[in-house]
């Protein structure tokens, strides 16, 4: 405890530049009294009821407080890991305390940068979760989902470690989910859409990762490997059409244009909308089924194939339970980018969540359809959005370069006649053209659909923004 107290006093000093004006000279005198105070009243806690006691709780509270204020976050983790132990012996493994405790630490290891103890306290508040809740429970759901979250956060932020590595267990982490969904809900329920999606939408992610011209794709291909063996990456892909070029560190791919690394994965993922899809269909859902045929529709742009009969037959099933014509069109007139991040069963909760992307722009222009913002994953995955935690403790924020891009889509999702107008500060900005250009190039979006049909489409406006680590 002594040392928390010095490690305060030379935190002050420094803050102070060592010439200490009179008012910060009262405030250390005073924070050192305050602590100095609840010292001594731990030690009395401590010889009255001994070193494990419920009491001590309060005064160490105190402390977290002033540490905190203070901004001292190394001696904070110490004095929160003996809060949490305390709480432990004393309230037992299955009260939400704990939970509370945790996720301070969790803010304490932000504020640090330390992303590895995050993951661990994401593990123990999992095991926290199943305790209290039991394994079937909301808690235990989304516990499971912020540690997957949180390695996909990894891949772009966390350089001591390998970013495919972190994606392979964020993967494991959506089957795990998907399992666990089945088990809870059981077979043909309208319960398993969201978890059914998520893994979809994973898969989406590697098979973008696996296909990105960069380095990353290397490194996720070697932990893919090691993790599936070259079964799946070898369907689709007969050898006269793919070359791996093995290097000392990587394997790139390199592919023809209509051909994707890793195709199987992508399949998969399509068939898990197709299993929503007749869930729908067996609940006779006509909506849910409309919207699943639409997701569909999104994947096999995704997989370079023809979307038409099902963007077709959602347009169709749409207008069937009574969906406006004026409001069909006027969601899906605009193309978006896919896939989406999120399932919807209910076209009023897609409408608005467009309207509420498109009402993020802060300027108007009259000559091109403005179709949302794009924020790329990593430096070296410049065409894959941003996954982004449900949790905001679990966001971290980062310095963005941004360009308005504008640009026509063929009835296949593919962006061309592409330009840049860069909005940030840079010093080249023609870098920062290269780059949003070529990164447009891979965007996949869905086309502009009218009367149920996908159009070729000009004037678009995207707002695209990116980050590059400091090397």
């Amino acid at each position: 405890m002594r040392y928390v107290i010095y490690s305060l006093f030379a935190s002050l000093l420094l803050l102070s530049g060592g010439a200490q004006s009179q008012q910060s000279i009262t405030l250390s005198n005073e924070l050192l009294q305050e602590l100095q105070k609840y010292e001594l009243q731990i030690e009395e806690l401590e010889s009255q009821f001994g070193p494990l006691s419920e009491t001590i709780l309060e005064p160490l509270s105190s402390i977290s407080a002033l540490l905190e204020a203070q901004g001292n976050f190394e001696a904070l983790v110490e004095i929160q890991g003996r809060q949490f132990a305390l709480m432990r012996i004393n309230l037992g493994l299955e009260h939400p305390d704990l939970v509370r405790m945790v996720r301070a630490m969790i803010a304490t290891d932000k504020r640090l940068g330390d992303w590895q103890a995050i993951a661990d306290h994401l593990d123990l508040l999992r095991t926290l979760q199943a305790a209290i809740h039991g394994f079937h429970s909301d808690e235990l759901f989304k516990a499971v989902e912020d540690q997957a979250q949180w390695y996909l956060t990894r891949v772009a932020i966390d350089g001591s470690t390998r970013p495919g590595r972190n994606f392979m267990r964020a993967r494991d982490l959506y089957k795990e989910l998907e399992d666990l969904a089945e088990d809870r809900f059981g077979e043909n329920n309208p319960e398993l859409y969201p978890w059914y999606y998520k893994r979809a939408n994973n898969l989406a992610q590697l098979v973008a990762l696996l296909n990105a011209e960069t380095g990353l794709a290397g490194n996720t291909f070697d932990e893919l490997v090691r993790a599936d063996g070259l079964i799946k990456i070898e369907q689709y892909s007969p050898y006269n059409n793919i070359d791996l070029i093995w290097g000392p560190s990587r394997r790139i791919s390199l592919t023809r244009a209509d051909l994707l690394l890793g195709e199987a994965y992508l399949r998969d993922g399509l068939r898990l909308i197709g299993k929503m899809r007749d869930i729908a269909e067996e609940a006779d859902d006509k909506e849910a089924e409309a919207m699943a045929n639409l997701y569909y529709a999104d994947f096999r742009i995704l997989l370079n194939r023809g979307a038409s009969r099902n963007y077709r037959r959602m347009h169709e099933q749409l207008l069937e339970v009574g969906i406006e014509s004026q409001r069909i069109e006027t969601l899906f007139n605009r193309p978006t980018v896919i896939p989406l991040p999120i399932f919807f069963d209910r076209f009023a909760d897609l409408e608005a969540y467009q309207a509420a992307n498109i009402a993020k722009r802060d300027y108007i222009s009259e000559d091109l359809l403005y179709v949302g913002e794009f924020t790329a994953w990593d430096e070296d995955a410049k065409s894959i959005i941003k996954p982004l935690s449900t949790d905001p403790l679990l966001r971290v924020e980062l310095p963005y370069y941004q360009a308005d891009l504008s640009f026509r889509i063929s009835t296949r999702g593919k962006p061309s006649s592409i330009d840049i107008d860069v909005l940030s500060m840079n010093p080249d900005e023609r870098l920062v053209e290269r780059r949003a250009n070529r990164a447009l190039r891979d965007i996949r979006f869905r086309p502009s659909i009218v009367e149920g049909k996908p159009k070729r489409i000009r004037d678009l406006q995207l707002r695209y923004y990116y980050f590059e680590r400091d090397d």
